[in-house]
């Protein structure tokens, strides 16, 4: 399995296939209400505040998002992703586009454009993004690494789809649907600061 927990979380993308950043994933950044409220923190005490709204965060919510913290809090079928990912990342040799969309679409239940477009994964994705930047700023127990793969590998189905949909270009074989699938999460430097 791909380890998140090792890869910096900030980086400048050089091969856009190979990062999910707020754009790429297709989040709104004014329907962010946590992100919102970290970007109001400034000063020479910004990095506490926010790291003290992560933990209030994580605890309450804020606003609109509610932190995911675990698997089982998401709707179905997000909680099967994390598997999924594997199961997709280890699929022999390149199936063509149309047997792909077949598979999906059995696993979904629908086509990957309209389960995009359902409000369940918009919630779920916008959740799941601002909780792992309330991990990444307020990382307290082992088990936040386990959460922070967990969340990162439901983001990289989703980012899988959007590819499969046609949404940020195309998945051209094999090689792009495995970099699709194991794609680095990028958190804003502004929120999170720069890579260590």
């Amino acid at each position: 399995m791909h380890d998140t927990a090792k890869q910096p979380l900030t980086a400048v993308p050089g091969d856009a296939a190979l990062h999910m950043t707020l754009d790429s994933l297709g989040l709104e950044p004014d329907r962010l209400d946590f992100y919102q409220l970290l970007l109001s923190c400034t000063g020479e005490e910004a990095a506490e505040e926010k790291r003290r709204h992560a933990l209030h965060f994580r605890m309450q919510g804020y606003g609109r998002a509610s932190f995911i913290a675990s698997l089982e809090a998401l709707p179905a079928p997000l909680l099967r992703f994390p598997l999924w990912r594997t199961e997709l990342e280890r699929l022999p040799g390149a199936l063509p586009r149309d047997a792909l969309l077949a598979s999906v679409h059995g696993e979904l239940g629908q086509p990957p454009g309209s389960f995009l477009q359902t409000v369940g994964w918009k919630t779920a994705q916008a959740d799941i993004w601002q909780s792992l930047l309330a991990l990444a700023l307020s990382q307290a127990h082992p088990a936040d690494a386990a959460l922070m793969r967990q969340l990162t590998d439901v983001l990289r189905v989703g980012y899988f789809l959007r590819l499969l949909d046609g949404r940020l270009g195309t998945l051209a074989g094999q090689a792009e649907c495995r970099a699709a699938l194991v794609a680095q999460l990028v958190l804003p430097q502004a929120i999170v600061g720069a890579p260590r």
